[in-house]
């Protein structure tokens, strides 16, 4: 088992991010026994302290000592088992924004993306299995493929690019959403292997049509 509680300079940062978001806390709920709805509006600005601290200096702890370690890691998307240096790298400062967030998670939540294969201890003491996923991606909202710290594939949701769909409107998620849900399995597999170039075997899936089920 992978104990993350042992590492002092790793429960050392863990604590100040805790110490952190109990400020950010405090100040939230100053401001919503002011005025409720713009306390949600500043809720992110207030709360910047917190975000800043996990993803730099808690994100770059947590890098450093799996570096060390490199466990293996499997991957949603693919199965595959990797070293945690063949999928993160070596160099923290190259890695993109979801990456950071993924360190993390690897840390004191569970990742969608990679997972240990051996039980780990996070470090709010919990103890999470390691092993293969339950459930492999599903068809239109498979997860990200990373190495060495790059992107090679994007992750998708409801057949887009993830970084498109949250930069469309409302309206057009639930347009988009809605027609990606009338599909029926084979026409999500030809849809992406025709727009993306997956390579989905198409006899693999039925044709039945969801609200024939």
């Amino acid at each position: 088992m992978i104990d993350l509680t042992k590492y002092t300079e790793l429960t050392k940062v863990y604590k100040q991010a805790l110490k952190i978001e109990r400020e950010c806390e405090k100040l939230v709920n100053k401001e919503k026994k002011i005025n409720f709805e713009k306390a949600m509006e500043k809720y992110d600005e207030i709360y910047k302290p917190y975000k800043k601290y996990i993803h730099t200096t808690f994100a770059e702890t947590v890098f450093n000592l799996l570096t060390q370690l490199n466990p293996k890691l499997i991957e949603h998307r693919t199965g595959k088992k990797l070293k945690f240096n063949e999928v993160f790298g070596d160099d923290f400062n190259k890695l993109n924004e979801s990456m950071v967030i993924h360190l993390y998670k690897l840390a004191n939540e569970t990742s969608a993306i990679y997972k240990y294969e051996d039980e780990v201890k996070r470090l709010d003491e919990k103890i999470l299995k390691g092993g293969d996923y339950l459930k492999p991606c599903e068809i239109g909202f498979e997860t990200p493929v990373w190495r060495n710290g790059e992107e090679l594939e994007c992750g998708y949701q409801y057949g887009l690019p993830i970084e498109v769909w949250k930069q469309i409107s409302y309206e057009e998620k639930v347009k988009n959403d809605e027609m990606f849900e009338s599909l029926s399995q084979r026409e999500r597999a030809e849809y992406m292997n025709k727009t993306y170039k997956m390579k989905y075997k198409l006899k693999n899936y039925s044709n039945e049509k969801p609200q024939e089920k």
